[in-house]
């Protein structure tokens, strides 16, 4: 996809999220608010009741996400709440957050982090980023007009080493490359390429998310 017709397509289907941020949102943000959707349609699919909140009590009167990478513990941010039946297990949803990884302690960015809720609660309570113990899928975006290089593939799998490989993917809206395809196809974390709202990779994407959270809300 050519790099107009990219920008009408994430503009067209996520334009309406402009007004929720502090500034003017360019379009790798846009992007990213489009998985945190992918994310909360998996957790319906897997038959939780979503809620957007910024308390975790209440609605959110108004949306508000990251620019930036920030601290779970912000609470001034939306994020998702999600709950199931039969289950007091409840996770969550949120953009640009901090989670360490539970070996070596260092803090990553997650683009989009599905969290327990337990977790996410200590980090609140106690002011630290979440264990990554914690996590249950990470989203890495890349919000590139053509194929990323090696470089970012290396890079991700080095997240996803620290974080746990099957828990986390990779995104982009453009077309992957050759040698990027092969890199992570020998390991246990995915990839996405052309992945824009609604589309086939998007609905895979979900479908692994949906699995995901069905799979730890199911494990006793």
């Amino acid at each position: 996809m050519k790099r107009p017709e990219l920008v009408r397509a994430i503009e067209k289907a996520i334009g309406a999220l402009q007004p929720v941020y502090r500034d003017s949102a360019d379009e790798s943000d846009l992007y990213e608010a489009s998985l945190l959707a992918v994310c909360l349609d998996a957790a319906k699919a897997a038959g939780a009741t979503t809620l957007l909140t910024q308390d975790g009590v209440n609605p959110a009167k108004a949306l508000r996400f990251r620019r930036s990478p920030g601290n779970l513990w912000s609470n001034d941010f939306t994020y998702v709440l999600a709950t199931f039946p039969n289950t007091q297990k409840e996770l969550e949803i949120h953009l640009g957050v901090f989670v360490a990884a539970t070996t070596s302690k260092v803090a990553h960015e997650c683009d989009v982090a599905v969290l327990e809720s337990q977790e996410a609660e200590r980090s609140r309570r106690g002011m630290v980023h979440p264990r990554s113990r914690g996590l249950i899928a990470a989203i890495e975006a890349k919000h590139y007009s053509a194929a990323p290089g090696l470089g970012v593939g290396r890079g991700f799998l080095g997240l996803a080493q620290e974080l746990g490989g099957k828990k986390c993917s990779l995104v982009f809206p453009s077309e992957t490359s050759t040698t990027l395809g092969a890199l992570i196809a020998k390991r246990d974390s995915e990839a996405y390429p052309r992945l824009l709202p609604g589309s086939t990779a998007a609905n895979r994407l979900s479908s692994k998310l949906d699995q995901a959270i069905r799979n730890w809300r199911d494990q006793l």
